[in-house]
């Protein structure tokens, strides 16, 4: 017979298992993140007592609520050219025959390959006045009178954040996309569509949850972005990562610079919290071609 601690010991398995199995997971992420997240939270209300001061100047000084809005701008803007650029190539990944599709992989995967430095600074010298677009522009083509300024400004940032946006925008469409049942599009042809009509009708329907979470997850990114604008946008097009930067390493104000931070993941959870009850309410469905 069994004895009683082995008994209990078996009762205490079947309850407390599943709770056992995830508190490892639980752990990490208290250490990892819901740790420096109080810390920092305690480090922009307390100075060294209570104050809502570094968040009233977040809202109160114009300067800050514009590099707050450009944040917003450029990674908006890069989340919709990553989009404009990312479905057209994960269609074709989609349709492609294994071999292509191998190699578009590859060029697609080729920016994480390659350090962020490298990509920057090599976009810089194809973007310069000198470079090769403007050379293309103005002396090969004569498009334009003299070289257009396509780097450390507005441009040269979302440029540079789109290269390196696009791979992971390609990768979420493309999984959601190899789900879709093609032989759904092939019936809408079948009763009378087009081509077109049976992709916009169907196809573009059933991969929209891939491309609002797609989006949503590039947009956020994006707000995060710091190597990227500080070096192809200069010191013209600064975002909030910029601003926490210099509060933090060279102002060495951790209060202000830890109210910015918290400012930031608030507006991320906020347009999380949007995206996903949007997404409850509305669903994914299928007009009728």
């Amino acid at each position: 017979m069994e004895s009683g601690l082995v008994v209990r010991r078996r009762r205490l398995v079947r309850r407390f298992g599943p709770q056992l199995l995830v508190l490892p997971g639980f752990v990490f992420l208290v250490l990892v993140f819901a740790i420096p997240i109080l810390l920092l939270l305690s480090r922009s209300l307390f100075g060294p007592e209570l104050t809502v001061g570094h968040y009233r100047r977040v809202f109160e000084v114009p300067e800050y609520l514009l590099v707050l809005r450009n944040s917003f701008e450029i990674s908006a803007l890069a989340t919709v050219l990553s989009l404009a650029a990312g479905y057209p190539l994960a269609y074709v990944l989609n349709r492609a025959s294994p071999t292509w599709r191998a190699v578009l992989f590859t060029l697609v995967l080729l920016p994480f390959w390659t350090n962020i430095l490298v990509r920057c600074y090599a976009w810089i010298l194809v973007l310069q006045n000198t470079g090769v677009v403007n050379q293309v522009l103005v002396e090969w083509l004569g498009i334009l009178p003299r070289p257009a300024p396509l780097v450390f400004n507005f441009t040269g940032t979302v440029i540079g954040m789109v290269h390196y946006l696009l791979p992971p925008m390609v990768l979420i469409l493309f999984s959601v996309m190899r789900a879709i049942d093609l032989r759904l599009v092939a019936a809408a042809q079948s009763l009378g569509a087009d081509p077109w009509r049976a992709f916009w009708r169907v196809f573009l329907p059933l991969s929209m949850p891939g491309v609002r979470g797609a989006s949503m997850l590039v947009f956020i990114l994006g707000l995060g972005f710091f190597v990227t604008p500080a070096l192809m946008g200069g010191r013209k097009e600064i975002t909030i990562a910029m601003l926490i930067d210099t509060q933090f390493s060279e102002l060495l104000n951790w209060g202000f610079g830890s109210a910015l931070a918290v400012v930031l993941l608030a507006v991320t959870l906020l347009g999380l919290t949007l995206y996903y009850g949007l997404l409850g309410r509305t669903g994914a469905k299928v007009p009728v071609a």
